[in-house]
């Protein structure tokens, strides 16, 4: 597993800008196979978790209203789950580095939301490991009782608009990030761009919402085609691509064009 190199603030949270993790999880999808980066395809998530990482996944119901997608656990203890045939809530007990995913996300309609919350689970393993660990005193758990407890919650899908007003709200974001950069790599992201302009007979070119009917119409397509390539959500594969600039507003971009 390749470590990741950089400064942490006092609470041990990754000091690190957006584009140096983009390069992060080039160098980690490299070190685990490099050929995904050579041709646009799906990343076997839960082989990367458990043998790349090392970490081990268990199926259980979290929560009654999918709050709650998954958790990873940094340290040996109990977290709570439903029992499947009572309803009512139970301990169980977990070691370091399992990670506990809903289980109602592995029916097939539910399979990019799955692959997301394990890149999601899996990234904070890659980032935020010294965070959780017993020894760092100086995070709060805004979220968690458990202090060394990492969870994906259903409500917050990698947002544009969420500010981090607190070291929990960074980390999530930051996990959220990595995911994403791990599931669509910038390098075969951009070849999948291409892709998608050579199909439609285009010079590949920034799409630019709001511009033309044309770009209009690429904007909505060019995220359904990554979703389908890299088994991804439209909405995650949207946001990837506002992101790398691959899709701008004209509102904010038009002067620039």
């Amino acid at each position: 597993m390749l470590e990741l190199i950089t400064s942490y603030t006092f609470s041990h949270v990754p000091y690190i800008e957006y584009s140096a993790l983009d390069e992060y999880a080039t160098d980690v999808i490299r070190d685990y196979k490099r050929t995904l980066l050579l041709k646009p395809e799906a990343l076997d998530i839960e082989d990367f978790l458990e043998f790349y990482l090392g970490l081990q996944i268990e199926y259980k119901r979290l929560s009654y209203d999918q709050k709650v997608l998954g958790l990873t656990a940094f340290n040996p203890g109990y977290v709570q789950i439903i029992d499947e045939q009572t309803g009512h809530t139970e301990p169980l007990s977990v070691e370091t580095g399992t990670v506990i995913v809903e289980n109602s996300l592995t029916t097939k309609r539910n399979l990019p939301r799955f692959r997301f919350t394990l890149g999601h689970e899996g990234s904070h393993w890659l980032l935020h490991r010294k965070v959780f660990s017993a020894e760092n005193q100086f995070f709060s758990n805004e979220k968690y009782e458990n202090q060394y407890l990492a969870a994906k919650e259903g409500r917050i899908d990698y947002s544009r608009k969420q500010n981090d007003r607190t070291d929990s709200d960074r980390i999530e974001r930051q996990a959220d990030f990595l995911s994403s950069a791990l599931l669509m790599p910038k390098d075969t992201l951009r070849m999948t761009f291409k892709e998608f302009f050579k199909y439609y007979d285009d010079k590949p070119r920034r799409i630019i919402r709001g511009k033309s009917p044309l770009d209009d119409r690429y904007a909505s397509l060019l995220p359904k085609y990554v979703s389908k390539v890299f088994q991804v959500s439209e909405r995650a594969a949207l946001i990837r691509l506002e992101k790398l600039t691959g899709i701008v507003d004209y509102k904010t971009w038009g002067n620039r064009a």
